[in-house]
């Protein structure tokens, strides 16, 4: 798989994780603070963070690799089965989040709710933001490493508007 081997993957997979929970948490202080909940440091908010996660991941990933086992072409990542189940497997997160929320945090499940609500939002404008990063740095390689321009001299531009010009005048003429 891109020339990555199995401990490459396996190192890259872990960073990815400790990339989620720690950000993660500072979007849950985040959606705790605008949602009016009772402020908690950081290390007071990773396990409840990390609760949510821990319920929420694996049962997100079961479910859009088990609808994705019924599309009529498994092999298609972004088939219309697939999609559905990345819908509602946010909407249980975000259910799930929320109730283990306003659980852990002792608040109503409506706060619990818009935390978990803010928390998804968050999220995902950190992921655009991130893309769109990755979007300008690729185009900028691409950009880079581009091969220069060839220089054609001005008598092959002669020739060739010359041969232009007469094709098109046979054309106009008619011939067979």
């Amino acid at each position: 798989m891109f020339g990555i081997g199995p401990f490459l993957l396996v190192l890259i997979g872990l960073g990815g994780l400790l990339a989620l929970f720690g950000v993660g948490t500072w979007l849950f202080q985040a959606g705790c603070a605008l949602a009016d909940a009772p402020e908690r440091g950081y290390f007071r908010a990773l396990p409840i963070y990390s609760a949510a996660v821990l319920v929420c991941l694996p049962l997100a990933a079961a479910l859009v690799w088990f609808a994705g086992r019924y599309q009529a072409d498994p092999k298609e990542w972004f088939g219309h089965v697939r999609i559905t189940a990345l819908v509602v497997a946010l909407l249980l997160t975000w259910l799930l989040s929320a109730g283990i929320y306003a659980l852990l945090l002792a608040a109503s499940l409506r706060k619990g709710l818009l935390i978990a609500g803010i928390e998804l939002l968050l999220m995902v404008l950190l992921a655009a933001l991130v893309s769109a990063l990755v979007m300008v740095v690729l185009a900028l390689m691409q950009i880079t490493t581009r091969p220069p321009l060839v220089k054609v001299s001005r008598d092959a531009e002669q020739s060739a508007g010359l041969l232009s010009r007469s094709a098109s005048r046979l054309n106009e003429a008619g011939t067979p």
